[in-house]
C-alpha cells in the first residue's frame, strides 16, 4: 500500500500486517539536479543559444525557492484546505517552462516572463485570499530580482502605460498561449500575447465558429477576466497528463469557458447526463464508453464533470482513482476488455518498432491505460460553497495533487462594466442613460459584495453574491423598463386618442350650429305639416276601426263554413279509411306478380277450381262475356270464363290495367253479382285461392277490395256531394273575406304611409331642436 504523509492517522492493528518502507522527501540538491537536467535538455534539444543555459539553472533556483516559499508561507486551514504543495507542482513550473521553443522566446527576457506566469498559474491561481496574492506576489518579484537577476519593473515594463511600478492587476495582462496564432503549424508555439485586444478577437471568432457548429450555442462575453480563464484552462489541456480543478460559483463562466478552451484546441469533449433514475450502474457505462473512446481514438479528449452530478460519492472515487492511476479498477469485464486488447493490438502494430508492446494481455491494456493518460483531460468544476467542497477535498487527495486548481475569483470592475454594456445593448437608450445604467448595476453588485464580506466577519455567515446574481439585476432591469414602456405608452396613446376625440368634437359643434341656423326655416314648415297629418290621421283611424269590426265579422261566418266543410270531410276520411288500407294491400300484391307469374296461370290447360273462381270474378270486373260451351255431363250449354281468361292473361297491360282500375265507377250490375256469387262463396278467400297458385291469390286480393271499397264508395258519396256544397260555399265566404281584407290593407297602409309621414316630420322638427340643445 502507498500512502501520503498528509492522509492522516492509521492504526497498530493496521500496520503490524505491513512492513514500513518511508521514503523521505528530496533535499534541495536532488530536486535541483533532477530539474537542472530536465531544463538542460530542454534548452539543447531546442537548439536555444548558450546563454539560456546558465538562466535554465536559475529558473529552477527560483522555482525552488517559491516551492519551499509556498510550503512554509501558505498553509492548509479549513477555508483553505487546498493548499497542499507537493513535487508535481514543481514539474508544472518546469513543464510550462518546457513548452517554450525557439520561435516563442525571442530573448532571455521572454524566459524569464515565462516562469513568472507559469508560477502565477501553478501556485497563485489557486489563492483565495488578498493577502495570500498579495504576498506571493511580493516574493516572487524578490525571487526573480535575486534569482534570475532582473527587476520586475523593467521585466514587465511593456504592461504599463506610465512609469509606476508593477502591480498585481499589471500582471493580469501576463499571457502565454498556443492559440494566439491560428495560422501556426502543429504543435503550435506556447507564444506570449502582446495585444489582449487582438486576443478577444480571436477569442470572439473561436466563440462564434463553436455557435455556428454546435447544438448549443454559448451567449458568453468575452471580456478580459474570460479571456483570462480560458487561456489557463488552454494552458492545462495543452500539458501531457494534465487536469484541471475549476472552482467557482455558479454562473462564474467554469463549463463554458472549458467547452470553449476543448474546441479551440481540437479536443473532443464529454459530459455525463445525469437523470431521475442514474445510478452508479449508468456512470460505469459511461465512464467506460468515455475511457474507450479517449484511448482508441488518435484525437484527445476532455471528460468534464461537475460538482452537481455526484450523486453517489463513489463517483468521485472513480474519479480520483482515474487521476491518480489513469484507471478505475476492475471496471470492465472480460469480454470488453477482450475487445481493448484487440483495439490496443491493431493500434501497437502501427507504431514504430520501438515503441511496439510484447503483444501480451497485460501489456495491451498497460498500452490501454497509457493512452487514457495521455490522451484524456480530466476537468472537474466545483463550487465552494458548503462544506462538501472541504470534505471531498480531504477524502480524496487527487482533486489537488493531480490537478492544477484555477480558483475562479469574483468579477472584477472591468468585467462587469463590459458585462452590462453587452446586455443592455439591444435596450434603446441614450449613451448618458447606459453609461449610468451600468454604473448603478456595477454599483448595487459591488456594495453587496461589500456588505457580504463585513456580513460574514460580523455574523460568520455567508452571502454568496455570483455572477448569476449580477446577470438576474440586469435581467429584472430590463424586464422592469419593458414594462414601464409599454405602461407609458399606453397612457399616451389614451391621451392622444382622449385629445384627438376632444378637437373631433369641437369641430362637429362648430358645424351643428352653422347647420341649425340652415335648418331654422324647414323647422317651421316641418311643424305645420305635423299639424296636418294629425288630423288627417285622425279622420283616416276612424274608418279603418270601422272596416275592421265588418272584416271582423266576416271572418266569423267564414270559419263557421269552414268548420262544417271539416266536420263533413273528416266523416268522409274515416269512412274511406277502412277501404283503402284493403285496396292498398291488393295493389301491393299486384306488384309482386310478374308476367312470368301471369304465363303460368294462362298456360294451365286444365286450371284447378280456385283458378277458375278467381278468373271468373275478374272477368266480370272487367265486363268480359263467358263463352257458351257444351257441359259433358248434361249436354247442355254452360259459361266458360277459361278461354276469355286465357285471352285477358295474354293482354301485355293485364297488371296494368288492374291498377287503373276505375274503382269510383264500377257498374252496378257488376259489383251485384260479385256480391252475390263470389264474396259468400267460402272458396273465394286469399288463403285457399293460394294453395292453387300465388298468382291467383293476388288476384282474389284484388276483388274483394274493389268489392269492399265500392261498398264504402256508396256510403260515402252523399257525404262528399254535402262536402261539395259546403266547401263552395266556404270558398264564396273566404272570396268575400279576401275581398273586405284587402280594402282593410289598402286602408291601414294608408293611415300607415301618414303615420310614416308624420314621424318623419316629427324628426325633422327634432333634429334642429336637438342641435340646438
Amino acid at each position: 500500500a502507498v500512502v501520503s504523509t498528509q492522509s492522516g492517522h492509521y492504526g497498530r492493528g493496521f500496520l503490524r500486517h505491513l512492513n514500513l518502507i518511508s521514503i523521505n522527501e528530496f533535499d534541495d540538491s536532488t530536486m535541483s539536479t533532477i530539474y537542472n537536467s530536465i531544463v538542460s535538455w530542454h534548452l539543447a534539444a531546442k537548439a536555444f543559444p548558450p546563454e539560456f543555459k546558465t538562466l535554465g539553472q536559475s529558473v529552477v533556483n527560483a522555482t525552488l525557492q517559491v516551492y519551499k516559499g509556498a510550503i512554509k508561507n501558505l498553509l492548509p486551514t479549513p477555508e483553505k484546505s487546498h493548499y497542499l504543495f507537493n513535487l508535481r507542482d514543481f514539474s508544472r513550473v518546469i513543464q510550462g517552462c518546457c513548452l517554450s521553443s525557439i520561435v516563442s522566446i525571442e530573448d532571455t527576457d521572454a524566459l524569464r516572463r515565462l516562469w513568472v506566469h507559469e508560477i502565477f498559474r501553478v501556485f497563485y491561481d489557486r489563492l483565495v485570499a488578498d493577502s495570500d496574492r498579495d504576498w506571493l506576489f511580493t516574493f516572487t518579484k524578490e525571487v526573480s530580482q535575486r534569482c534570475l537577476q532582473r527587476d520586475f519593473d523593467v521585466l514587465f515594463a511593456s504592461l504599463t502605460s506610465d512609469d509606476k511600478p508593477i502591480t498585481e492587476d499589471n500582471l493580469r495582462s501576463l499571457l502565454f498561449c498556443d492559440f494566439s496564432n491560428p495560422k501556426a503549424d502543429f504543435p503550435k508555439p506556447y507564444l506570449e500575447v502582446k495585444s489582449i485586444e487582438k486576443l478577444r478577437i480571436l477569442v470572439e471568432g473561436q466563440l462564434e465558429e463553436f455557435n455556428n457548429m454546435s447544438k448549443k450555442p454559448m451567449d458568453l462575453v468575452m471580456f478580459r477576466f474570460a479571456i483570462e480563464h480560458v487561456s489557463r484552462i488552454s494552458r492545462i489541456l495543452k500539458q501531457p497528463r494534465s487536469h484541471a480543478l475549476l472552482v467557482g460559483v455558479g454562473g462564474s463562466g467554469r463549463q463554458s469557458l472549458t467547452r470553449l478552451a476543448a474546441y479551440m484546441a481540437d479536443y473532443v469533449l464529454f459530459q455525463v447526463e445525469i437523470g431521475k433514475g442514474y445510478t452508479s450502474f449508468e456512470w460505469r457505462e459511461d465512464l467506460r464508453r468515455i475511457l474507450r473512446k479517449g484511448a482508441e481514438s488518435e484525437t484527445h479528449s476532455v471528460f468534464l464533470f461537475t460538482d452537481t452530478q455526484i450523486k453517489e460519492e463513489s463517483f468521485l472515487e472513480d474519479i480520483n482513482n482515474l487521476l491518480n492511476a489513469g484507471e478505475v479498477p476492475n471496471i470492465f469485464p472480460m469480454d470488453e476488455k477482450q475487445e481493448i486488447q484487440d483495439a490496443m493490438r491493431k493500434i501497437d502494430k502501427t507504431r514504430e518498432k520501438a515503441k511496439q508492446t510484447d503483444g501480451t494481455p497485460l501489456a495491451l491494456f498497460n498500452m490501454f491505460i497509457d493512452r487514457v493518460r495521455d490522451q484524456l483531460h480530466i476537468v472537474l468544476a466545483m463550487s465552494p460553497i458548503g462544506g462538501a467542497f472541504r470534505s471531498r477535498l480531504r477524502k480524496f487527495p487527487s482533486l489537488v495533487n493531480c490537478c492544477t486548481i484555477d480558483w475562479f475569483q469574483a468579477w472584477p470592475e472591468d468585467a462587469l462594466e463590459i458585462v452590462a454594456h453587452r446586455f443592455l445593448e439591444d435596450v434603446e437608450l441614450s449613451e448618458e442613460h447606459r453609461n449610468g445604467v451600468v454604473e448603478i448595476c456595477k454599483n448595487f453588485h459591488e456594495s453587496t459584495r461589500n456588505l457580504s464580506i463585513k456580513f460574514e466577519q460580523q455574523l460568520g455567515r455567508h452571502n454568496y453574491v455570483t455572477p448569476t446574481s449580477y446577470l438576474e439585476l440586469i435581467y429584472t432591469y430590463k424586464n422592469l423598463l419593458g414594462k414601464c414602456r409599454e405602461k407609458v405608452a399606453y397612457q399616451r396613446k389614451r391621451y392622444t386618442v382622449g385629445l384627438e376625440k376632444l378637437d373631433s368634437a369641437r369641430s362637429q359643434v362648430s358645424q351643428m350650429q352653422s347647420d341649425l341656423q340652415a335648418l331654422q326655416p324647414q323647422l317651421v314648415v316641418a311643424s305645420k305639416e305635423v299639424d296636418e297629418i294629425m288630423v288627417i290621421i285622425e279622420r283616416d283611424s276612424i274608418e279603418v276601426a270601422k272596416t275592421e269590426k265588418i272584416v271582423k265579422a266576416e271572418e266569423l261566418i267564414a270559419n263557421e263554413q269552414a268548420s262544417v266543410a271539416k266536420g263533413i270531410k273528416d266523416e268522409c276520411d274515416a269512412d274511406l279509411a277502412e277501404a283503402i288500407p284493403i285496396l292498398e294491400q291488393a295493389l301491393a300484391a299486384l306488384n309482386t306478380l310478374t308476367p312470368s307469374d301471369v304465363t303460368i296461370v294462362k298456360s294451365m290447360k286444365s286450371p284447378p277450381p280456385g283458378v277458375r273462381l278467381v278468373m271468373e270474378a275478374v272477368c266480370i270486373l272487367k265486363g268480359i262475356k263467358p263463352d257458351r260451351v257444351n257441359d259433358p255431363a248434361t249436354g247442355k250449354k254452360v259459361e266458360d270464363f277459361w278461354k276469355p281468361s286465357q285471352k285477358l292473361l295474354g293482354d301485355m297491360k293485364f297488371l296494368q290495367s288492374l291498377k287503373d282500375y276505375d274503382k269510383d265507377n264500377v257498374p252496378v250490375a257488376f259489383v251485384k253479382k260479385i256480391r252475390a256469387t263470389y264474396i259468400p262463396n267460402p272458396e273465394f278467400v286469399p288463403e285457399k285461392i293460394r294453395q292453387a297458385s300465388n298468382a291467383a291469390e293476388g288476384l282474389c286480393k284484388w276483388v274483394r277490395a274493389i268489392e269492399a271499397y265500392d261498398r264504402v264508395a256508396k256510403v260515402v258519396a252523399p257525404k262528399k256531394a254535402a262536402l261539395a256544397i259546403a266547401e263552395s260555399k266556404f270558398a264564396e265566404a273566404q272570396k268575400s273575406l279576401n275581398a273586405k281584407r284587402a280594402m282593410l290593407k289598402e286602408v291601414q297602409d294608408k293611415l300607415q304611409s301618414l303615420r310614416d309621414k308624420f314621424e318623419e316630420n316629427t324628426k325633422k322638427k327634432k333634429v334642429p331642436t336637438a342641435t340646438l340643445r
